[in-house]
């Protein structure tokens, strides 16, 4: 459905339509989804077009299977200790999210070679550099500007940390600029859609939508205790119980950058507000720092709890088909659930290893 949109989009483009009207764009795709990226991420996928890319679906997947490549290597080679199973094993099996790329013929995995990019340029301590990356893939999606916080978490003169910032949202803001001066009409239409009923901020909850806190708002509603919890008490709670787990790891690790923005990534993407179901892949490059020294059992365990529960959750749902309450959250939120049991794990792995009371590491 995504890789008919991206074509769709390059149609309106070369036809001269307003791709951001779900008509215009559902006459080239067949689909009614909304093309909900910056005016121009239509010239990146024209380019992709021009060179065959995305006119042909196979050439397509072989263009994302060389950046899913891609963005392994970087993983591997960024420190001194490779492990390259796990490493291919999350990216093969994470949250069963690179089936959802390849099945929708989402992007997502463009958004993880970009991560893997970042991490890379932080551990070689190319700070700028690594803004200046961080900032052309928030202008691309809005979804990934929260993460600019990485650039907080290490200790260094604060001005360092505002000014890594600031050149990411400066790169975002420049590029905005030059489409509303190229083509106003066409960037103001962008911005009509983002306030619109078709946003694509405003979806209906479920499996393509699963984030922590459409999944709170599921419980409540199912909840016959007859006590009613506000949805925005219960967000609020999750949200400090992140934000204190994630601020006690940054505290105690200023020794170990890499554990501190890996630790951070995960915390960041456990509360922005909206998350699809391919979104996951990015985390790879989070799971792979913290948990590639640990020993084989706890690897065991993490690619229990982010490849077989998934994958397990979503057989079961499609393949017996038994909806009750408890399965059907089990089913639209089971990436959610994954995430909640892996922060966990993760967080007690540093705690423990802070405490040097577990055993937990090799």
């Amino acid at each position: 459905m995504d890789y008919r949109v991206y074509k769709a989009g390059v149609q309106c483009l070369i036809h001269g339509y307003d791709p951001y009207p779900i008509a215009n764009i559902t006459q080239y795709s067949g689909d009614e989804v909304v093309y909900g990226y910056p005016p121009h991420t239509l010239l990146f996928y024209w380019f992709l077009q021009i060179f065959f890319i995305l006119q042909i679906i196979w050439i397509y997947y072989v263009f994302l299977l060389a950046f899913l490549v891609a963005s392994g290597y970087l993983l591997v080679t960024a420190d001194k200790k490779p492990e390259y199973l796990f490493c291919s094993t999350l990216l093969a099996t994470g949250f069963i999210s690179m089936y959802w790329n390849f099945y929708n013929g989402n992007k997502d995995i463009l958004y993880l070679f970009l991560f893997a990019c970042i991490f890379y340029l932080l551990i070689k301590e190319k700070f700028w550099q690594s803004s200046i990356v961080m900032g052309l893939m928030g202008s691309y999606t809005l979804f990934t500007l929260p993460f600019t916080a990485l650039y907080l978490v290490v200790r260094r003169p604060i001005i360092d940390r505002i000014k890594y910032i600031f050149l990411s949202i400066g790169v975002v803001a420049g590029i905005f600029l030059i489409t509303w001066l190229v083509n106003p009409g066409l960037f103001m239409s962008y911005i009509e859609m983002l306030r619109g009923s078709k946003s694509p901020f405003i979806e209906s909850p479920g499996y393509l939508t699963p984030t922590p806190y459409l999944m709170f708002d599921f419980l409540l509603n199912k909840t016959y205790a007859g006590v009613t919890i506000p949805l925005v008490l219960v967000s609020l709670g999750y949200v400090c119980l992140i934000i204190g787990a994630c601020w006690y790891v940054i505290r105690k690790n200023q020794e170990k950058p890499l554990i501190v923005y890996s630790f951070v990534m995960l915390s960041i993407f456990m509360v922005v507000p909206r998350i699809k179901p391919y979104d996951f892949i990015i985390l790879v490059v989070p799971l792979y720092f913290l948990f590639k020294d640990c020993s084989d059992k706890i690897k065991i365990v993490a690619l229990t709890v982010i490849s077989l529960l998934p994958f397990c959750t979503w057989y079961q749902i499609n393949h017996v088909g038994i909806f009750t309450n408890l399965t059907l959250l089990i089913y639209s939120y089971g990436q959610t659930i994954s995430l909640f049991l892996i922060f966990a794990i993760a967080f007690a792995l540093e705690y423990f290893r802070l405490k040097s009371t577990m055993p937990f590491h090799d």
